[in-house]
């Protein structure tokens, strides 16, 4: 087995490692929480009017009487077989409750993924190519600004201008009959209504992928050997695709790797803007309603994605440059 194939395996088990650790974590996390599944259950009725005998039948058929560290151990066996549990309030199995929601964040997630890496590349290196001139301190201030503003802001800007000035969009998602659309709907109802909440969702990541390519292609375009090419009569199209752009990458993929993994995580205050049936909304359901196993569900696969987006990072180096050795 080549060097590549042992560095593969050898992500593969520190990035299982890491899930664990995330999941003993999270898990952890929700045991500080006031009150338990039994609680919820019972909702408003008054606990003294059960009998503590019958309180504590509930909370053994739950396995809530069992120390935490097996309660954990039951819980992620679960999960590793696709039992997630079941929803407290949906009273229904959280996998495919999650499997239904997830598809819609994806249509969210994927475009902004696609709009983030376009231009923040594409403007990245224009930047650097127009270094010192007006085109790029226009995209320099432009990137600042988009950092500094909030998610949760621009997507209510979108919704005040698009919504209830213009009435192109609706204020709230989650209403739309989206499934019984056409296949042809659906792609119009992308560009004109879904777009908007993934202009939202990958808003700053864009700024932050233009940043950090101009400053990369910059400092490659100062590099001899493309001082050389120029001088040789390359055509500079050639110079900065073939030559400049592929090493300036590298360190480019890092930062687009992390903001796919902010947008996976970001979904919840977009989704939650724009009133969107996604994952990240259902894990707001779930703390809002202290429905434990689907909170547990919903932020062990948003934790999940977050850390493949950086195992498949890892992966592409090698990709972008052959001259990494492992």
């Amino acid at each position: 087995m080549n060097r590549l194939g042992l560095f593969i395996i050898k992500r593969i088990g520190t990035t299982l490692i890491l899930l664990v650790v995330i999941s003993m974590f999270i898990f952890g996390i929700i045991q500080l929480m006031p009150g338990d599944a039994v609680d919820m259950m019972l909702g408003g009725i008054a606990l003294d009017s059960l009998g503590e005998e019958t309180i504590e039948t509930l909370r053994r058929q739950l396995g809530l009487d069992l120390p935490v560290y097996q309660q954990y151990f039951n819980w992620i066996t679960g999960v590793l077989r696709g039992d997630m549990g079941t929803s407290l309030i949906m009273k229904a199995p959280v996998g495919p409750i999650i499997l239904s929601r997830l598809k819609a964040s994806l249509l969210l997630a994927v475009p902004a993924s696609l709009i983030m890496v376009f231009f923040g590349l594409t403007l990245g290196v224009w930047s650097a190519v127009k270094e010192n001139t007006f085109i790029d301190h226009f995209i320099s201030f432009s990137t600042l600004s988009m950092i500094s503003i909030p998610a949760f802001l621009v997507g209510s800007i979108f919704i005040y201008i698009f919504s209830v000035k213009l009435n192109w969009i609706p204020a709230a998602f989650n209403a739309l009959p989206y499934e019984e659309y056409s296949f042809l709907r659906k792609i119009s109802f992308f560009f004109t209504v879904l777009i908007f909440p993934s202009l939202t969702l990958s808003f700053e990541s864009v700024a932050y992928v233009v940043r950090q390519t101009r400053a990369s292609m910059i400092e490659e375009l100062k590099t001899n050997y493309v001082r050389t090419a120029v001088l040789k009569g390359v055509r500079p199209q050639k110079v900065i695709i073939s030559h400049a752009l592929r090493n300036a990458l590298l360190p480019a993929i890092t930062v687009i790797a992390f903001n796919i993994g902010y947008i996976l995580a970001g979904v919840v205050i977009v989704e939650a803007v724009f009133s969107y049936p996604g994952i990240g909304n259902l894990m707001i359901i779930g703390i809002n309603n202290r429905d434990i196993p689907l909170i547990l569900g919903t932020m062990i696969i948003i934790s999940g994605a977050y850390v493949l987006a950086n195992f498949v990072a890892d992966i592409l180096y090698s990709v972008v440059n052959p001259r990494i050795r492992y």
